[in-house]
This record gives structure tokens, C-alpha cells and sequence, in this order.
């Protein structure tokens, strides 16, 4: 009888045990390779009016859906700082790499300047290799809070330092971004990037500009970037030259090649659209829709990459925060993105050929409203009202050929002519800003692969990150 009671019991630990070893893994899923997309002050209107001027492209007021907004997952998250209701990229990167909060222009760092674990930290420790891929600067606030802890975020020099002590295999960026200057008083003496190029050289980084060659490289850590003698970013993709290989999507493909022939054990791989931002902050919705669908373009390398290894892939795509206060739809229920299709460059780009045609000593208003016609479609492709005309007249007579202020939008400054003609552009398309800086909007997150239903219980950008330490199988 005792025999027969203690099989019975041996059976039932036994079946206790399977039962929590099934519970422990569907609540801690392991997932070998992790994406981790993040879409600089993508928020979602301008995800929605990407799929909106897609669809008007080809001729339809529909919606031509981004790959990861069809994804099962989706959720919403808030992104305060300690500090501020409306976050910098500094501190909503941290709060995205560390899981935890800090003040606006803090990096790796707590409120209090302590300094925080990140997701590359946890990474490593649980055997995966790490890749870093940006479109802006690789010491830029989003890429630096995977590896950096400062709480001055334009301390450049600094976060290259703490790259290098860092144990990330792959970063890929436009350049290393200087310091013209310090604080004043400070006695910082300026550092220029050729001489933060150097540093990583030293510390026996290939740092390359060649894309084929960061691709290719083998047993020994990368940088790579388009620019190692200027501060100097990649150009907008709306204004890019045919036979650019610096690319969000080029560097993207070189980390995702480099890291399946490199990391034996996973990979951790963070790519973030940069330029998206810059082109929010400039209130510019064409150039802002089309690094959406770079960004997008990125991600299909992602869920590439994921039919070949669809049971332990991981691809989470969110935002830092939103940038411009993006509004559709202000006119009589229209949204008229037809509009739209005929500008074929940036504002920062028109600004530039403008510019040109000033120092060439043309002052004539014909041409340059002919410019832009050519460049925005105003008057070619959207019917200009006279009192439009005379704005953009003022601004031609009473500023640009004065030599007067220009608008800053933080990153580039724009003519007011240019400017404002952007701004009647999107008027007539039913679009509006209500900012040129951040907003407090909630931020989207998608979700596709291992571990998915986990980012459903997320409510705060900080609980990305967690939720992906522990689907490595660590924490922060």
C-alpha cells in the first residue's frame, strides 16, 4: 500500500512540476534574436498619414498599410519624464533602454545623476551579441542611452568614451556628433569629430565608411558611419541622391549580416529612425512620411529575417514620443493627401536651392515663386489664393531679401518663405501642426513574435524595456 501511495505521489510532483516548468515558460518566454525598433517622435498620426498619402500615391483616399500596424499586438504607452509632462529624446530613450524614468536631458542616468542598467547590460549578460543602428549621429540621446550615463546629453566626447567601454559589437550611424564648445567658464576645450573618430580607432574599433566592409567584418567590434570628419547627417530620404549607400535600410541590412554570421548565442539589435524627428520638428509632413516608410523598410528586414527563424524572433517597434502635434482632418471631415504627391524635396531642401539662387544675385519674385512650384507643386498642383500669394510675397520682400530671422526647427532652419509655403501646402491638404517641439501625446508600440502577448500589460514606455529583459531571460 505505502508503495503504491508514494508512486502516486512521485507521479504527482512529477506532474506538478511539468505543469510549472509549461506556466514559467509561457510567462518567461526566451526569445534568441530580439528587434527593437524605435521611431524618433513617431507618433500615431504620422504613422496613419503615411498609410493615408501612400494610398493617395496611387490614387486612393483609403489607407495603404505599414507592415507593423497590421501586427496582432498593439498597444499605447505614456512617456513623461521625471522632470517635464513633455519628454525629451534624452530621457524617453533612457526610460526605453532602461526602464527607468529620469530628468529631460539625462542619459543612462537616474534624476538623481546614479547610473542605470540598460538593455544592452542585461543583453550580455544572457550571451546575446549587441547592434546599434541610427540615422543620425551614434552619440545622438537614443543609440547613447543603450551605452551611455551622463546627465548632459550634448556631452558628445563623453558618450563616446562610454561606447567604447561599452560592450556593443555593431553601431551604425551618419557621424559622431562634436562639441564646438563647453559650458561658458568651463575650460572644456572643443573636440571635433575627426578627433572622436580617432578615439574609437584607438580603441581598436574598425570604424569604416564603407558599408560592405562593417557587413563583412569579422572577430572584431564596428563602427560605421557616413561621415568621420564632419558633424554632418545623412540626407533627408525625400532629398536622397541615387547611389547613396548610406541608409537607414543599408546599415540596418550590414548589422543584421554581421550579427547572423558574428553571435553564435542571439542578437540584440536596436535601429532607430532619427530623421523622422528632424523632420517633424521642421513641421514638414511629405519628408516626414517618407522616413516613416524607411522606417518601415527597416522593419521588413526584421520579419525577413523572422520567416527564417519564426520561433525565436522577437520584433517590438515603438516611439520615443511625438513630435509636432500632427493633426488630420481639420477641414469639413476632408483629408486631401493628393495634395501632397507633388512636392519632390524637403523644405530644408528648398531652403537650399533658394539660398542658392540668392547668393547667385537672383532677386526677382517669378523665380523664385516658380521654385516653388517646381519643388512643393504650389500653384502646378494646388490652386494658390491670392492672399496666400501675398504672404509668401511678404515674406519674399520684407525677410529673405533682407537677410532676416529664419525658423528654427531645432535641428535645420528654414526661410519663412519656405516655411510658410510648407504650411499653406498642408493647410490645403487638411493638415495642421500644433508644435515645432515634443507633445505629450501617448506613444504606439507593435508586437510580433515571441513573447508578444507579454507588451499587451504595458502602460508606460519604461515597461518596454523590462518586459524585453525578461524575454531574454534577465532583468534590469
Amino acid at each position: 500500500m505505502m508503495k503504491k501511495i508514494l508512486v502516486a505521489v512521485t507521479g504527482l510532483l512529477a506532474l506538478v512540476a511539468v505543469n510549472f516548468a509549461i506556466t514559467r515558460c509561457e510567462s518567461q518566454p526566451e526569445a534568441k534574436y530580439i528587434f527593437y525598433f524605435i521611431g524618433d517622435g513617431m507618433g500615431f498620426n504620422h504613422i496613419l498619414g503615411t498609410e493615408q498619402y501612400n494610398a493617395a500615391v496611387k490614387g486612393s483616399v483609403e489607407v495603404e498599410r505599414l507592415n507593423f500596424s497590421t501586427f496582432a499586438t498593439r498597444n499605447f504607452v505614456t512617456n513623461y519624464s521625471v522632470s517635464h509632462p513633455v519628454t525629451d529624446s534624452a530621457a524617453a530613450g533612457t526610460a526605453l533602454a532602461t526602464g527607468c524614468k529620469t530628468a529631460n536631458e539625462s542619459i543612462g542616468v537616474d534624476a538623481q545623476g546614479r547610473k542605470l542598467r540598460n538593455l544592452t547590460d542585461v543583453a550580455t549578460e544572457q550571451g546575446y551579441m549587441v547592434g546599434l543602428v541610427t540615422n543620425v549621429g551614434i552619440n545622438h540621446a537614443t543609440p547613447s542611452a543603450f551605452y551611455g550615463h551622463t546627465s548632459d546629453r550634448f556631452g558628445f566626447p563623453k558618450l563616446v568614451d562610454d561606447y567604447i567601454a561599452a560592450d556593443v559589437a555593431f553601431i551604425a550611424g551618419s557621424t559622431i556628433m562634436d562639441m564646438k564648445s563647453g559650458p561658458i567658464g568651463s575650460g572644456v576645450e572643443p573636440v571635433t569629430t575627426e578627433q572622436l573618430a580617432e578615439r574609437v580607432r584607438n580603441a581598436g574599433i574598425l570604424l569604416t565608411l564603407d558599408v560592405e566592409q562593417a557587413a563583412k567584418a569579422e572577430g572584431q567590434r564596428v563602427a560605421l558611419v557616413a561621415n568621420d570628419k564632419e558633424n554632418k547627417h545623412v540626407p533627408y530620404v525625400i532629398d536622397r541622391e541615387e547611389g547613396d549607400e548610406h541608409t537607414l535600410l543599408n546599415h540596418t541590412k550590414a548589422a543584421i549580416e554581421y550579427l547572423s554570421r558574428e553571435a553564435k548565442d542571439g542578437f540584440f539589435l536596436m535601429v532607430e529612425g532619427g530623421k523622422l524627428d528632424y523632420a517633424a520638428h521642421e513641421q514638414d509632413a511629405v519628408a516626414t512620411f517618407y522616413e516613416v516608410n524607411e522606417f518601415a523598410s527597416a522593419v521588413d528586414l526584421a520579419l525577413a529575417f523572422a520567416e527564417k527563424h519564426p520561433d525565436e524572433t522577437l520584433i517590438v517597434v515603438t516611439a520615443d514620443h511625438e513630435t509636432g502635434g500632427l493633426s488630420l482632418g481639420w477641414d469639413h471631415y476632408e483629408i486631401r493627401m493628393n495634395k501632397l504627391t507633388a512636392q519632390k524635396c524637403s523644405a530644408l531642401g528648398v531652403t537650399k536651392r533658394m539660398q542658392q539662387m540668392r547668393a547667385e544675385g537672383k532677386r526677382d519674385w517669378k523665380e523664385y515663386k516658380q521654385l516653388l512650384s517646381d519643388w512643393l507643386g504650389l500653384w502646378s498642383h494646388v490652386e494658390i489664393t491670392k492672399e496666400e500669394e501675398q504672404l509668401l510675397k511678404d515674406d519674399f520682400y520684407n525677410i529673405f531679401l533682407k537677410y532676416g530671422p529664419m525658423v528654427d526647427g531645432l535641428y535645420n532652419k528654414n526661410e519663412y518663405l519656405v516655411y510658410h509655403a510648407v504650411q499653406i501646402l498642408n493647410r490645403h491638404a487638411s493638415l495642421d501642426w500644433t508644435s515645432m517641439y515634443h507633445t505629450a501625446l501617448y506613444t504606439p508600440i507593435f508586437v510580433n513574435g515571441v513573447g508578444e502577448s507579454k507588451f499587451l500589460e504595458c502602460r508606460d514606455q519604461t515597461d518596454i524595456p523590462k518586459t524585453i529583459a525578461t524575454i531574454m531571460g534577465g532583468e534590469l
